[in-house]
Formats: C-alpha cells, sequence, structure tokens
C-alpha cells in the first residue's frame, strides 16, 4: 500500500515502526510511485515530514532542500532532486 501511496510516508508519526522503515526503504530503493510525490509537492510546494520541512520549491520552480537529520526525509532529498529539475 505504502508503494502505490509514498504521501502516506509523509507523516510517519502515524505510521508504524515497520511501515516508517518500509518508506525509508521504499524512498531509498527508488521502488515507490515518485509521480505521486512530485505532484504534491507541485500543489504544496513544500513537503513536510510530520511537521518538519523536508523540500519545496522556489519560485522558479527549483527544488531546495531544507537541513534534516530524519532518515525519511534525508532519503526523499536524496532522490527526489534526481527525479525533480
Amino acid at each position: 500500500m505504502l508503494k502505490d501511496n509514498p504521501t502516506m510516508c509523509l507523516s510517519p508519526k502515524y505510521l508504524s515502526p515497520k511501515s516508517q522503515q518500509i518508506c525509508q526503504q521504499l524512498f531509498q530503493a527508488q521502488t515507490y510511485n515518485a509521480k505521486d510525490i512530485q505532484e504534491q509537492l507541485h500543489i504544496v510546494r513544500l513537503i513536510s515530514i510530520d511537521d518538519s520541512p523536508c523540500v519545496y520549491l522556489d519560485p522558479k520552480d527549483k527544488l531546495q532542500a531544507f537541513k534534516s537529520d530524519n532518515a525519511i526525509c534525508l532519503e526523499l532529498q536524496t532522490h527526489l532532486t534526481k527525479d525533480v529539475k
């Protein structure tokens, strides 16, 4: 379910520890539907993991990353920067 709906991973505090681990693995291995995350980013311009900002699109639609120590956010930053340009 998380693979088809990766936006659920953006609120890990509501997920079980096992689901959080799956989210991290999905983002790390890029085995999720990136289109959902990209659409979310283009609509709201900011993606937060729980209450911490992770990535955003600046006024020129360039992807920017916030400093984070959240493992899910770090994986998302790493792979989203390759996909969204």
